[in-house]
C-alpha cells in the first residue's frame, strides 16, 4: 500500500512538473536527499524515481518560458571545468567500468546543479530550495536524534539503505551541513512555532550526529558549533543547543561511544585510523606517478594499482578524505579545480556578507551567506576524514552561493540606479549589526 501511494504521488506530480519545471527541481532535491522510496517495502524501493523526475524537469524546462541560460560566474565556470576534467580522467581510469558508472552518476548530479543555476532566480525560489533540503535531511536528523535518545545511544544511526547517505559517516556529514541551513530558516521564519520547531530540530539533529558514532562527524559537529557561534546573530539559541548536545554526549552516551570517540587522540594506534592514513599515502603516490589524470574514479579497486602504490601491508579500502580522494582519482589539476570551487563559493559568500552588512532589507542574504559558509566549513572539515568528494548537496550549495551573489549584485545595481534618479536621497537606513559584534 505504501508503494502504491508513493507511486501515485510521484506520477501525480509529473503534469505539474512539466508545466512548472521549478517544482521538478524541488521534487528532485527531495527525492535525492531524503530518498523516501527507501522507506517503502516493494517495487518503489528500486524504481529510478530520481531519474524520472529529472527527465520530466528537463522536458518541462525545454518547453517552458524559463530562462535556459546558465548565469555566468566563477562558480558555474569551475563546475563545468571540473565535470569536463573528471570525464577526461575517466578515459584513463584504472577501473574503466566502475569509473564510467561513477562519472555518469556525477554528471547527472551536476546537470541538475546547472538546472538549479538556471531556475533559482529569486529570493523566494532560493528560500523554498533551502526548505526542501532542510525537510529532506532534517527528517533523518529528527528521527535519528529520537532513536538515539530512546535507545540510550546504544545503536548506530544510519541513513536510508542504498543511498548516498546510507553510511553512518555520510549521514553525519550531511546532518552537519544541514544544521546551519536550519539556523537560517529559524532566523527568517515569522511564525514563532516554526522558530521553536527549528530549534528542536537542530537539537535532535546534533544528537543524531552523535548517534552515528562517526568520529569525522563529531569533529564536524564541534567545528560547526563554533562557526555558528561566530557567524550567527542572536547566539543564545545556538549556545543552548550546543550545551544541550554536549550534555547528552557527556552524560547520556554509553561507554562504547566514549571509547570510540577517544580513539581520535590515538588515530595512528587504531586499525581504522592507520588504514585511513595508508589510503591517503596510496592516493598521494598515485598522483605523484600519474600527476595529470590520476587513477580515475574508484582507482582503489584496482588490485595492481593498490599493490604498486599502497604502503606495505595496507588494507585495500576507499580513500577516506575528500582531498586525497580527488587527488588520487583526478590528479593535481582535479584537486586544483576542486579547491578553487570551494574557494570561489566561500569568497562569493564573503562578498555578499560585506555588501549586505548594513542593509536591513538584505539581512536574509547576509544570514544565508553566513550559514552557507558554515555548511562549507562542515564539508571541508568533516570531509577531510570522509570519502564524500562527490556529495550532491555540496555542489548544489555551491550553486546557491553563486545565485545568492548574483541576486544581491543585481539588487545593488538596481538600488544604485534608483539613487541616480533621485530616489532615497537623504534617507539612510539603520545599520545591521555584524554577526561578530552581537
Amino acid at each position: 500500500m505504501r508503494d502504491i501511494a508513493f507511486a501515485l504521488l510521484i506520477f501525480g506530480m509529473l503534469p505539474f512538473i512539466l508545466k512548472r519545471p521549478y517544482w521538478g527541481l524541488l521534487a528532485w532535491s527531495w527525492l535525492g536527499y531524503m530518498n523516501p522510496n527507501r522507506l517503502c517495502f516493494g517495487f518503489a524501493v528500486g524504481f529510478p524515481w530520481v531519474q524520472l523526475i529529472a527527465i520530466a524537469t528537463l522536458v518541462g524546462l525545454a518547453f517552458s518560458k524559463e530562462s535556459k541560460k546558465i548565469p555566468k560566474s566563477p562558480i558555474s565556470v569551475f563546475l563545468f571545468l571540473f565535470l569536463m576534467w573528471t570525464g577526461i580522467t575517466t578515459f584513463y581510469a584504472a577501473v574503466p567500468d566502475s569509473a564510467w558508472s561513477k562519472w555518469q552518476e556525477f554528471a547527472k548530479v551536476l546537470v541538475m546543479v546547472f538546472v538549479t543555476l538556471m531556475m533559482v532566480n529569486s529570493r523566494e525560489r532560493i528560500h523554498w530550495l533551502i526548505w526542501v533540503i532542510v525537510v529532506s535531511l532534517g527528517f533523518y536528523g529528527l528521527k535519528g536524534g529520537l532513536f538515539t535518545v530512546t535507545h540510550g545511544g546504544s545503536s548506530n544511526v544510519l541513513g536510508p539503505p542504498n543511498s548516498f547517505i546510507a553510511d553512518n559517516n555520510a549521514l553525519a556529514l550531511a546532518l552537519c551541513m544541514t544544521l546551519p541551513l536550519m539556523r537560517y530558516l529559524q532566523l527568517h521564519s515569522s511564525p514563532r512555532v516554526v522558530r521553536i520547531g527549528m530549534g528542536i530540530a537542530m537539537l535532535f539533529t546534533g544528537i543524531a550526529v552523535l548517534g552515528t558514532y562517526s568520529r569525522g562527524g563529531l569533529i564536524g559537529l564541534a567545528i560547526v558549533a563554533g562557526a555558528l557561534f561566530l557567524k550567527s546573530r542572536r547566539r543564545l539559541a545556538v549556545v543552548l543547543v550546543a550545551v544541550a548536545v554536549g550534555l547528552v554526549a557527556y552524560h547520556f552516551m554509553p561507554p562504547e561511544w566514549a571509547a570510540r570517540m577517544d580513539t581520535l587522540h590515538q588515530a595512528r594506534e587504531t586499525s581504522s585510523g592507520e588504514s585511513r592514513i595508508q589510503s591517503w599515502k596510496f592516493a598521494a603516490n598515485v598522483a605523484i606517478h600519474h600527476p595529470l589524470v590520476g587513477g580515475g574514479f574508484d582507482d582503489y579497486l584496482s588490485a595492481p594499482l593498490w599493490d604498486a602504490f599502497a604502503p606495505d601491508g595496507a588494507e585495500q579500502r576507499a580513500i577516506h578524505s575528500i582531498y586525497f580522494r580527488v587527488l588520487g582519482e583526478q590528479g593535481f589539476p582535479g584537486l586544483v579545480l576542486f579547491l578553487t570551487l570551494m574557494f570561489a563559493s566561500w569568497r562569493n559568500c564573503s562578498r555578499v556578507r560585506k555588501s549586505t552588512r548594513d542593509l536591513p532589507d538584505q539581512k536574509w542574504a547576509y544570514d544565508l551567506a553566513s550559514m552557507l559558509q558554515v555548511a562549507l566549513i562542515a564539508f571541508m572539515a568533516a570531509g577531510a576524514f570522509l570519502p564524500m568528494t562527490y556529495f550532491d548537496l555540496s555542489y548544489q550549495l555551491m550553486a546557491v552561493c553563486a545565485l545568492l551573489g548574483l541576486h544581491v549584485q543585481e539588487g545593488g545595481a538596481q538600488r544604485t540606479g534608483e539613487r541616480s534618479h533621485g530616489f532615497g536621497v537623504g534617507v539612510r537606513s539603520p545599520p545591521v549589526h555584524s554577526a561578530l559584534a552581537e
